[in-house]
């Protein structure tokens, strides 16, 4: 009870920032105090924006782009849990469910510590990875003997983006299968209006989104060189993942809606053949309206949409798809921009 208290008390655009912003104000201080300055900014060229396959310089920005990472990262997996708690009480007259019912539903969205264990250990893996797929390699990666104090601030950290990476991916996955078991247990539906089941695709959305930003830091490392190929595969597998994380949460509700579709559909099947026999009878046109009435009806049902989604979900995916371009094409004007300034 109070680690959920505490989730829902804790503020993931404070905890972003406070430690995106202490780690980068402990590296700036880190590299004045060991005197790097003049070797950063002298690091093969005249131009602090340019880019080389090595260097201080390639390697302090690499490091600020992952003290970025590592104050989003964990805001981002805070967001998924309290976001994911937070809808299943705005879906309380949909699961026609107590207080104290919904809040055990909210309770059941944790992370198992081996869920956790194994994911971290994997992104440990990539990390230690991952620098062997970016060029030029260098000798001895992992041997810190060999490492200038920016690659210590991009080597080790990467670790830990590794593994807060997974985690992100894991809640994701988590939170957006047991919202879609929670949605196949709806107590009702209005088949004319999805509008109470659309905190399920806004879940969806939100997660959508939290992906994109990881998307769009991790972009910054673009301007460097030998960050091409790496970047577009893993631009590629995040919007995969973009899809399923949108989808994942509403495919409870799509079942339970094409169930309910399916029992309205075979009551008014038995209706209509009901009335088609009467049309012999004494009031046949009594009985053709009605017949008529339960026709349009079912034409209305078989429309019905499947899925929780309006054109404004569709709006806003394609505008979230949009943000990294963005931020790179930002990035490249500021970087003109400066470099026309200063130099």
């Amino acid at each position: 009870m109070k680690d959920r208290s505490l989730i829902d008390r804790a503020s993931p655009l404070k905890l972003g920032l406070l430690t995106s912003a202490s780690l980068l104000a402990i590296l700036f201080l880190a590299e004045t105090g060991l005197g790097r300055w003049d070797a950063i900014w002298s690091a093969g060229t005249e131009d602090p924006l340019a880019r080389a396959p090595t260097g201080a310089l390639r390697d302090f920005r690499i490091a600020v782009v992952h003290c970025l990472l590592l104050g989003y990262l964990p805001a981002a997996l805070l967001h998924v849990i309290r976001y994911g708690r937070r809808t299943i009480f705005s879906l309380q007259s949909a699961l026609d469910c107590t207080p104290r019912e919904c809040a055990k539903l909210a309770a059941s969205l944790n992370l198992s510590r081996i869920g956790l264990i194994l994911t971290g250990l994997l992104g440990v893996t990539l990390a230690l990875v991952g620098p062997y797929l970016v060029p030029p390699i260098p000798e001895g990666v992992w041997n810190p003997s060999t490492w200038s104090p920016e690659v210590w601030w991009h080597r080790v950290p990467g670790l830990f983006v590794g593994v807060l990476g997974l985690w992100l991916g894991y809640a994701i996955v988590v939170v957006s299968l047991r919202m879609s078991r929670i949605a196949e247990k709806l107590d009702r539906i209005d088949l004319l209006d999805l509008s109470p089941l659309s905190p399920f695709a806004q879940q969806g959305l939100t997660h959508a989104l939290l992906l994109v930003g990881v998307l769009s830091i991790q972009g910054l490392m673009m301007f460097e060189s030998g960050f091409g190929v790496v970047l577009v595969l893993f631009g590629i597998g995040t919007f995969l993942f973009c899809a399923l994380a949108l989808w994942a949460p509403v495919r409870g509700v799509n079942i339970r809606v094409r169930r309910e579709k399916q029992a309205e559909l075979a009551w008014i099947n038995a209706r209509i053949a009901k009335a088609r026999g009467h049309l012999i009878g004494e009031d046949v046109d009594a009985e053709r309206g009605e017949l008529a009435d339960l026709v349009a009806y079912r034409t209305v049902v078989e429309t019905a949409p499947d899925w929780p989604f309006t054109g404004s979900t569709y709006a806003r995916l394609v505008i979230y798809a949009l943000i990294p371009a963005a931020s790179w094409v930002f990035g490249i004007v500021l970087e003109q921009l400066v470099e026309n300034t200063l130099f």
